[in-house]
């Protein structure tokens, strides 16, 4: 098994136990008085958490810093310079 899946079953399960064992009934304000269960209130922090840190957290996709031209086609054997016309390879010769 892979770290990562290890980790998120051992977070799962605390999650789990975590929640139910905070089934009583608490008083929680949100613009007035609401009277509901610990397991609600817990599990919609939790999950807001989560939404919010994979927000922030994603990675981002960058470019690379360095394009290479990659040609499975061409035979390495074969010598490019010499299909190429004179004032072309005039051309490279100045790089």
């Amino acid at each position: 098994m892979q770290i990562k899946n290890i980790l998120f079953s051992i977070i799962a399960a605390l999650v789990i136990i975590i929640l139910f064992n905070n089934k009583e009934e608490a008083t929680f304000w949100l613009f007035g008085d609401i009277r509901t269960s610990k397991l609600f209130i817990l599990g919609v922090f939790f999950l807001l958490g989560v939404i919010t840190g994979g927000i922030l957290f994603r990675r981002k996709r960058t470019h690379p810093k360095e394009y290479s031209i990659n040609n499975s086609q061409m035979d390495p054997s074969e010598n490019t310079a010499s299909n190429l016309s004179p004032e072309d390879q005039k051309f490279l010769e100045r790089d």
